[in-house]
Formats: structure tokens, C-alpha cells, sequence
């Protein structure tokens, strides 16, 4: 693995699995009111050209830089030929201070977009559409995006704030609005009352919006991303150019797929034979996003039904201290990440890669998340030693999503 950085305002590169990170810092201008500025992005291999950027905004007192390291958002950049980016932005005083785009964010991510596309090679970067998922003060951020840029933003994802006053433009932009039952009463009372106003106010103007409670969680993003991620792809894949497409505008919403949600009893409809008031009903953007709605929204989880893919390579070689050391590259289940690996040699299975368990990764997931959905740990390795290995070992890895679904088993070859 290289990795290196270079000074304030300098950029670090780290390569990884299936793509490279790179970091820098902004300083504030004067008059701006943030204190620091910190920005990491990711961009997938093989990639000539980038179509998305989809931006991870961490919430007020939190570091959100280990969110472009996250293997299971990866697997949706990839999926869609996106770079993703995640921040850390520090304030003077009051998380105002960076959220509200104008006091300096805006600029500062600009000028690190400007930063990256010389150094990533990808001149593309600073005008490419943008989705946006956001927790807290980056649901905030992330909604006056909404409203400052509807012509570059694909979707948002505000979960756990929103804003209520949006101009027109912005009512073609796909919108989820996520926070938790406990958020109804209470310190968060105000994400409950403030996501109502918004979805009141706006989906009678025609807002393509949606709302979920996650039936058990308060502030904390717990398993929101089982369906931002889904309400994200699927946003994607709906709007993002054909590839033919002469030009690069974002196509609008297909409206004659969408399905309408009741917000009440979690009823879902094709939007033409809804039976209620569709101005009170949340917006959901086709079929599948509207049962995963219903889903998440009875359960607070989504089951995957489909395995994993399978790991890109798998190579072994005799370790400097004896036995033999296996290395592997794999992309996670978009869908449900990577619980872990089964590596088998000869047939058997010798062990099972996760990471250590802890507060933030109870089940020993390979890489899981923590209240604000940053990843834990940043950069898990995709190695193993096995002591009791021969040259003549034949070495297999199996990964393994979160609902224990398996891909099937690459074989390792000597690496070269």
C-alpha cells in the first residue's frame, strides 16, 4: 500500500482495494466562519471518466473523512462510476458555521474538487452531478444543496434534519428524509417537526420526496444505510446520462413509475391508483424502492436476498517468517457490505477474516459503522497468515455479506 502526505493544502494518495484516496485540507478566507476544512476522496480503478459525485457530509461535532473509506459505498461509486468524497469541517463557534454553504463550505469544496481533479486526473471532477447524503448538520448542508444547485443534484439523502423553505427548482430533486421514531419527542424533537413542515409544505408543490422513520433508532444512523443506499442507486440509475446521450444534463424522474407511501400505515401504491391524498403521501421513485420503504419502515431492516461478488483476486505467496501469506481484493455487497471471508485450503476452511469487535461493531462485521455511519475500521486488511501452509496448498476465499449469503470461492494463484 503507498500512501503519503504532503503538508497543508497538500494531497495525500492511498491506494486501495479497488480504487485510491486522496486528501487534503482548505484553509478558511477571510470573513469565511469555519476553522478547518479537511476533504478525502475516493475514485474506482479503471474508470476513464467519472459521471457521479456522491458526497458524505458528517454531522455537527463528528469527523466524516473515514466516510469516502467506507467498502460498502464504494460498491455504490462503483456500481455507478462515481467518486466519493467525505469531510471535516470544523467551526469558529456554532455548527452553522460550516453548514450553511455560504459562511465557506461551498468555496472550500470547490477549491478541494478543483485540487483533486489535477491530481486524480480527472478533470471532470468539478462539475459532475452530485448525491449527497447527510446526517444532522449535513442533513442541512446537504439540503441547501438542494436548494442553491437543483440543476447538478441527483438526489439527497438528509438524515435527521431538513430544511423547510425550497425554491421551485428544487421540487424535481428525489429527496429522502430519514430520522428515527425517538427523534418524535424529545432533544431531537425539532428533526421530527422540521421534516414534517418540509414534506408538508413541499410535496403539495410537487416535491418528488420522501420520508422514513427508522422504527427503532433516535439520532444515530444505526442501519439507515440498508435503504439510503438502495434510494440512492436507485436515483442513479434513473437520472444519471444514457450512455449515448449527447449531453451531460440530468434526465428528470420517470413520474409514471413512481409509487406513492402512506406516511400513516406504511401502505403502498402505484402513484395513479393511490387512494388517499397523494399530497400527503411520500414519493417513492419505482416498485422496488417503495417495498424496501414499506420494509425498513415496519422493521428498521432490510434483508438482502442475493449473494455477494465473488473476491477479484487472490494471491499466495511464502511468507518471510515461514508458511504462507494470502492476500485477496474484493468489492462489498452493495446491498449489505462484508460480514467477512472464509478461507479454505486444501477444501477446508482454515479461518474467517472480520475485524475485532467493539462498541461500534458488535457482530464483528469485516468493516461496519458507527452512530454517524463513518466506517469502523477505516482501511480493515484483506490478508491472512497461515503458518501451516505449503507451496503446494490450494487456497480459496469465500466472502460472506451481513445476511450470511456467500459468493462463490475465487482460488488463489502465486502471486507474481
Amino acid at each position: 500500500m503507498r500512501s503519503w502526505i504532503v503538508g497543508l493544502l497538500g494531497i495525500g494518495l492511498v491506494s486501495s482495494a479497488s480504487g485510491a484516496e486522496w486528501e487534503l485540507s482548505i484553509p478558511p478566507k477571510e470573513g469565511e466562519k469555519y476553522q478547518s476544512a479537511a476533504f478525502r476522496l475516493w475514485v474506482p480503478d479503471h474508470v476513464p471518466t467519472l459521471r457521479a459525485l456522491i458526497i458524505r457530509q458528517h454531522g455537527c461535532g463528528r469527523a466524516g473523512l473515514d466516510h469516502a473509506s467506507d467498502l460498502q459505498w464504494q460498491a455504490l461509486a462503483i456500481k455507478h462510476r462515481a467518486a466519493l468524497l467525505g469531510t471535516h469541517f470544523i467551526p469558529q463557534k456554532e455548527c452553522a458555521d460550516w453548514f450553511v454553504p455560504t459562511n465557506g463550505s461551498e468555496r472550500a469544496l470547490a477549491d478541494a474538487l478543483a485540487k483533486f481533479a489535477q491530481e486524480s486526473k480527472h478533470p471532470e471532477l468539478p462539475q459532475l452531478p452530485m448525491a449527497i447524503w447527510g446526517h444532522s448538520g449535513g442533513a442541512l448542508w446537504a439540503m441547501h444543496y438542494v436548494a442553491r444547485h437543483p440543476e447538478r443534484m441527483i438526489a439527497a439523502v438528509p438524515r435527521s434534519q431538513a430544511l423547510v423553505d425550497l425554491p421551485e427548482a428544487s421540487m424535481g430533486v428525489p429527496v429522502l428524509l430519514q430520522y428515527g421514531e425517538q427523534e418524535k419527542t424529545g432533544r431531537f424533537e425539532a428533526v421530527h417537526r422540521n421534516s414534517l413542515a418540509s414534506m408538508q409544505k413541499n410535496r403539495p408543490r410537487g416535491a418528488v420526496w420522501a420520508s422514513s422513520i427508522d422504527p427503532k433508532s433516535s439520532h444515530d444512523c444505526r442501519r439507515g444505510r440498508d435503504l439510503s443506499i438502495r434510494f440512492l442507486d436507485a436515483a442513479l440509475t434513473a437520472r444519471l446520462p444514457l450512455a449515448d446521450s449527447p449531453t451531460a444534463a440530468l434526465r428528470p424522474v420517470d413520474r409514471s413509475r413512481a409509487w406513492l407511501g402512506n406516511p400513516d400505515t406504511l401502505a403502498i401504491f402505484p402513484a395513479d391508483k393511490y387512494p388517499g391524498d397523494a399530497n400527503a403521501a411520500s414519493w417513492l421513485i419505482d416498485e422496488t424502492f417503495a417495498k424496501a420503504w414499506q420494509t425498513f419502515g415496519k422493521t428498521g431492516e432490510l434483508t438482502d436476498t442475493t449473494p455477494p461478488p465473488a473476491p477479484i483476486a487472490v494471491s499466495v505467496a511464502r511468507d518471510t517468517n515461514g508458511g504462507m501469506r494470502i492476500r485477496w481484493l474484493a468489492v462489498a455487497d452493495l446491498e449489505s457490505g462484508i460480514r467477512g471471508f472464509r478461507v479454505l485450503r486444501d477444501g477446508k476452511e482454515i479461518a474467517v477474516v472480520g475485524s475485532p469487535k467493539g462498541r461500534d461493531n458488535a457482530q464483528g462485521l469485516f468493516q461496519s459503522w458507527n452512530y454517524g455511519d463513518e466506517a469502523v475500521p477505516r482501511n480493515p486488511s484483506m490478508t491472512l497468515f497461515d503458518r501451516d501452509g505449503t507451496t503446494t496448498s490450494i487456497y480459496k476465499v469465500i466472502t460472506v455479506n451481513r445476511d450470511g449469503l456467500e459468493s462463490t470461492a475465487t482460488v488463489g494463484t502465486e502471486a507474481k
